[in-house]
């Protein structure tokens, strides 16, 4: 394995770092994909750009190899990441192999949980909260989106990337990032999308596509959740909700919360940003923050978790309770 080690070098030598517990555990984790075969690449429920991403890519990278790979989700993949998948091959084989892609907790690989969640061989992540179980678990806080290590581990793995992989890699580094505004983002970051930016990939329609585009429904949905806005700890607090009643009226879709739940935080003056989204079996919380608030420590309080700027949690179905309680927690962290 002495070129995959050489590899995994040279790739953390292109985005700026060679550290040497990490590179053995790049190789480890190389080193268990690259013998792997009918390898089934799972993605988080309510999939974004960067479980998509990742898992496409990674498949994408199997396949070079002459694998069989697939990748599944709970959810329907929203039509807008379609071209992840575009001229892709449908393969059938019974996996034999399992692996996660920025999925956190076993909870959120949503139906498929029951059937695949002690099954991962390799799970690969970026958030501090991971909670999964596997023999092989890389988990790199510092990337900004999980699609830094997948470029990396592609790399380790001879894989020779194409425009397909890095299409898809650059749209899962950008939608996590914010387009690359988001504090998360490190000099690492930067480097890995100019390496990804060789392979002709259409930034542009990327990010207008994931990031800026917005439907009719969207943009009702995001009216109506913005009359809900209200403030508290000395408006450093802000909270917009958004019903099951809303989404109906505005036509609005799963796939059109995308970028709601920055609203809050983008408001000046405002430090922690909460968005209170109505499901079947209660509300599902959405944190975004500055580094006054750790959304992450502040969302684990509840059940939840995620990253230190941008994390969520469940409560039951008493609104006022789950609010006062969000509050209060708020209030205790700002003091």
């Amino acid at each position: 394995m002495a070129s995959m080690k050489k590899r995994a070098d040279a790739a953390l030598k292109l985005c700026g770092g060679s550290e040497k517990d990490y590179r053995k555990e790049i190789v480890k984790t190389a080193k268990a994909l690259y013998k792997m075969n009918n390898v089934l690449i799972i993605s988080h429920k309510a999939p974004d750009g960067d479980t998509l991403g990742c898992a496409f890519a990674l498949c994408r990278g199997m396949r070079k190899l002459g694998k069989n790979a697939v990748v599944r989700c709970a959810d329907e993949i929203p039509q807008k990441y379609s071209f992840m998948y575009e001229g892709m091959e449908k393969q059938e084989f019974k996996p034999e192999h399992f692996v996660s892609v920025d999925i956190a907790a076993p909870h959120l690989m949503g139906r498929l949980a029951d059937e695949f969640e002690n099954k991962i061989e390799v799970c690969i992540d970026h958030h501090l909260s991971n909670s999964i179980k596997a023999p092989v678990k890389l988990v790199d806080t510092k990337a900004a989106a999980t699609a830094e290590i997948i470029w990396i581990l592609l790399r380790a793995m001879g894989v020779e990337l194409d425009k397909g992989i890095a299409s898809c890699l650059f749209a899962a580094i950008s939608t996590d990032t914010g387009c690359f505004k988001y504090s998360n983002v490190t000099p690492r970051t930067h480097l890995i999308a100019v390496e990804l930016m060789k392979y002709e990939v259409e930034c542009a329609d990327i990010n207008f596509k994931l990031l800026d585009e917005e439907s009719p429904a969207k943009l009702e949905l995001k009216k109506q959740a913005l009359s809900t806005l209200e403030y508290c700890c000395d408006k450093q607090c802000a909270i917009i909700t958004v019903t099951s009643e809303m989404m109906e009226q505005s036509g609005a879709s799963n796939e059109d919360l995308d970028g709601v739940s920055n609203i809050p935080r983008s408001i000046s003056g405002v430090e922690c940003g909460i968005t209170m989204k109505q499901v079947a079996d209660g509300w599902k919380i959405s944190v975004r923050s500055s580094d006054k608030v750790n959304a992450s420590e502040l969302c684990g309080k509840f059940g939840g978790g995620g990253h230190k700027a941008a994390a969520g949690c469940k409560f039951g179905d008493d609104y006022e309770s789950a609010k006062k309680q969000l509050i209060d927690a708020v209030s205790e962290v700002l003091k």
